[in-house]
């Protein structure tokens, strides 16, 4: 007796709950997709199969045939309009700027073999990136730099990881090269080596400053005639007057990364926005 009654419970509910959806979508009685029909030839009351489209066929009205209009006539077309491939392709900014770095690959940046040097890559953002190398880990570009006077230098660089130098910035000085040491000797050297033949630490181009991890410094050197010189950001590190100097580069390694190289020393870092403009003779 206990299951009869759950089955009859069972039964209401369920033939409720059809009468109830067939009403909400045909607007008529019947259980779930039966109706309840009278047949016209017996007076009889039957249970048949409804449809939503037998019910919207019986009380639509055809719908008027939409006037015919002759397809409208296309306008010749015009020749297709090209550029010259240098017009199409993204002016620099400045007619005298040179990217270095256009942050999908190397292009003509060369891994330097300083032995035992860490990975070079670009990372996903488009960030050339170097891991930590027994002693350095560096690139050097393959050709001849762009010039050796009358120049500015620049890039973005951030160090992620170590305790020294995040860039050692190599480039041309004239007839000669020089190296510019961002953190170096323990992570807070600045300077230029070498100034008659004194490295960063040594001449007067050196002072003591403080980096830290994943924040962007911007670098940037100018080369002209007669002078030379080197911000961090916006705050001017070097100004080395060159009459009577002798620049030279470190001797050891670095001398592999001419005429223009970027190193770090035992640290993890990124560099981007690598340009080179040329400046007007005494600039």
């Amino acid at each position: 007796m206990k299951y009869a009654g759950a089955v009859l419970l069972f039964l209401v509910v369920f033939f409720a709950v059809g009468i109830a959806m067939h009403f909400s979508l045909y607007q008529q009685p019947g259980v779930f997709v039966w109706s309840l029909r009278e047949d016209a030839d017996t007076g009889r009351s039957a249970f048949a199969r409804t449809t939503l489209t037998v019910a919207s066929s019986e009380s639509a009205e055809p719908a008027a045939e939409a006037p015919k209009t002759e397809p409208a006539k296309e306008a010749p077309a015009e020749p297709a309009k090209t550029q010259p491939a240098a017009e199409a392709a993204v002016a620099p900014k400045n007619a005298d700027e040179i990217s270095l770095f256009d942050g999908k690959e190397l292009g003509k940046w060369r891994k330097t073999a300083f032995g035992g040097e860490g990975d070079v890559f670009v990372d996903e953002e488009g960030n050339l990136e170097f891991g930590f190398g027994a002693v350095i880990t560096g690139v050097h570009w393959d050709g001849e730099a762009p010039g050796t006077s009358n120049y500015e230098l620049s890039l973005e660089a951030m160090k992620l990881d170590g305790n020294d130098f995040f860039i050692a910035l190599t480039f041309p000085v004239k007839d000669s090269h020089a190296t510019f040491v961002v953190g170096g000797w323990g992570g807070g050297v600045v300077g230029i080596s070498s100034v008659d033949d004194l490295n960063a630490s040594e001449n007067e181009t050196m002072s003591i400053e403080g980096f830290e991890n994943d924040v962007w410094y911007k670098i940037r050197v100018k080369v002209t005639d007669d002078q030379l010189q080197a911000w961090i950001d916006d705050d001017e590190k070097v100004s080395l007057d060159l009459e009577g100097r002798k620049i030279s580069l470190l001797p050891g390694d670095i001398e592999l990364s001419v005429p223009i190289g970027i190193a770090a020393y035992q640290t993890r870092a990124q560099y981007r926005n690598l340009v080179w403009r040329k400046l007007p003779a005494g600039g």
